[in-house]
């Protein structure tokens, strides 16, 4: 049977898989921006835009969007906020199988991490404190509304990449890979992470570029590579020539 209804549950489902790394901020049971939350689908995954961005900030919004933003707050150094339980506004437009399109506030949890340091750099490394607490979140979430991990989805897929296509540019997050991120939440309902004993994550890839973005050091790099292999000493599959040196000999 679907969870239904505001989750006052939160506290009670995170603290085990958080530990000391959960926080509440005050009159968080009372804080939404109205209306009760229906059948919950899953969760929504943002980034914040700024890593200096606080659960504070999210509960009181933006002079464009009143607040709260989303249900949890996840900082840089892994602490996990609660804010707010009643529907919050951080869907936007958009669709996706199982959701009715434009209207997800009342269906999903919305979780804001604070991110990125630098507001330039879409292919900044998330912290391994933050990260793992993203995936511990999802992991005790996802169990709990007796749901599959790919109910964790990113506001990007949400915005974009639904049935109902582009519905608004939302990109966030930046640099996860959000079939990566829902690989490490199964492992860790499947019981290959324990309580304490976080192994060190690796980023997700970087964002890839475009040759049109590289430098000229880059493209001049790429060519080397190319042309004489990976470490420049011949192909494998050439012999160990280069592409010049075993063409000459054909």
């Amino acid at each position: 049977m679907p969870v239904s209804g505001d989750p006052v549950w939160l506290e009670d489902v995170l603290r085990p898989a958080l530990g000391n790394r959960l926080k509440t901020l005050p009159g968080w049971k009372d804080s939404g921006v109205g209306g009760v939350m229906g059948d919950i689908f899953g969760v929504i995954w943002h980034h914040t835009g700024s890593a200096n961005a606080t659960a504070q900030s999210i509960r009181d919004g933006r002079p464009d969007l009143p607040g709260p933003l989303s249900q949890l707050h996840i900082a840089q150094d892994g602490t996990v906020t609660i804010v707010a339980v009643g529907p919050c506004n951080h869907a936007g437009k958009g669709s996706w199988a199982g959701l009715p399109t434009d209207n997800a506030n009342t269906r999903t949890i919305g979780v804001e991490c604070a991110y990125p340091k630098d507001v330039n750099n879409q292919a900044e490394r998330w912290p391994d404190a933050q990260i793992i607490s993203m995936r511990d979140t999802a992991a005790a979430l996802t169990k709990h509304l007796q749901v599959p991990v790919s109910h964790n989805i990113s506001h990007k897929e949400w915005a974009q990449l639904g049935p109902a296509g582009f519905r608004q540019g939302k990109t966030d997050p930046w640099n996860l890979d959000m079939d990566w991120f829902r690989e490490e939440v199964q492992k860790d309902m499947d019981g290959f992470v324990f309580p304490g004993e976080h192994p060190p994550i690796a980023a997700p890839p970087p964002v890839k570029r475009f040759p049109e973005d590289w430098t000229d050091r880059e493209l001049m790099v790429e060519i080397l590579r190319q042309l004489r292999g990976p470490t420049l000493d011949g192909w494998d599959q050439l012999g160990g020539k280069s592409v010049v040196d075993k063409l000459a000999g054909l």
